[in-house]
C-alpha cells in the first residue's frame, strides 16, 4: 500500500511525456530599468524531467533619457527550470550579444545577468500571468 501511494504521488510531480506550456515573461533591466523586456516562451519537459522553454524575445527602450542604440531590439530567450524549486537559468540572445541569468521568476527580486561584453546589468524578470498548459503534441 505504502509502495502504491509513492507512485502515485511521485506521478503527480513528474509531467507525462509530451507535456508541453507556454510562459508570458516580462521584465526590466538596466541601472534605471531602462529596458522592458518580454517574451512568450515555450517547451517541453527534456531528459531527466529538465524543463527547457525558448521563444522570441522584445527588448525596448523605456528610459526617460537619450541612449546610443536602436530603441527596441529583437531576439531570443531560453529558459531552463533548475530541479523541482523555482530557480532557472536563462539566456538572453540580441543586439549581437548573449547574456546570461540565475535566479528566479519573481517580481521582487532583482538580481544580475551577465552578458559576453563584459557587462553585468540588474534584473527582474517575472511571469505576466499563470502558466498555461498547452496541448501534448501527438
Amino acid at each position: 500500500m505504502k509502495l502504491l501511494v509513492l507512485m502515485v504521488c511521485g506521478g503527480a510531480l513528474v509531467s507525462p511525456p509530451g507535456f508541453a506550456r507556454s510562459l508570458q515573461i516580462q521584465g526590466v533591466t538596466g541601472y534605471l530599468s531602462e529596458y522592458e523586456l518580454s517574451a512568450e516562451v515555450s517547451g517541453q519537459l527534456a531528459d531527466r524531467g529538465i524543463e527547457v522553454l525558448s521563444g522570441p524575445l522584445n527588448v525596448k527602450h523605456v528610459g526617460l533619457c537619450t541612449h546610443a542604440g536602436p530603441d527596441e531590439m529583437r531576439g531570443q530567450l531560453k529558459i531552463q527550470f533548475v530541479g523541482l524549486s523555482d530557480k532557472i537559468e536563462a539566456t538572453f540572445s540580441f543586439d549581437g550579444s548573449e547574456c546570461t541569468y540565475h535566479g528566479f521568476l519573481t517580481e521582487s527580486v532583482t538580481r544580475y545577468m551577465t552578458c559576453t561584453n563584459n557587462l553585468t546589468l540588474p534584473l527582474r524578470l517575472w511571469t505576466k500571468q499563470t502558466p498555461r498548459e498547452i496541448q501534448p503534441n501527438p
